[in-house]
């Protein structure tokens, strides 16, 4: 008999967790920007319409995450349509 224990459940419901904080944060940075929508669990974690553009977001680890910062560090998923 092992005495490991299969904890995976519980290290996805961390990530996704995440996820939607990061996704909530990009919302309330930006819900005023015009024509300014999300998508969560889209073709992404989330997609994100904001000035013409539709942007794809894959949620990585980051100490402060900005919808900016996201662009800048190519942690969006190279799909800006």
């Amino acid at each position: 008999m092992t005495d490991t224990v299969d904890n995976g459940g519980a290290i996805a419901i961390k990530g996704f967790n995440y996820q939607k904080a990061s996704m909530i944060l990009v919302m309330i940075n930006n819900y005023q920007r015009d024509g300014f929508s999300v998508i969560p669990e889209a073709d992404d974690d989330f997609q994100v319409h904001v000035d013409g553009k539709n942007i794809f977001i894959q949620v990585k680890g980051e100490k402060s995450i900005t919808l900016s910062k996201l662009i800048k560090k190519e942690i969006i998923e190279k799909n800006l349509v």
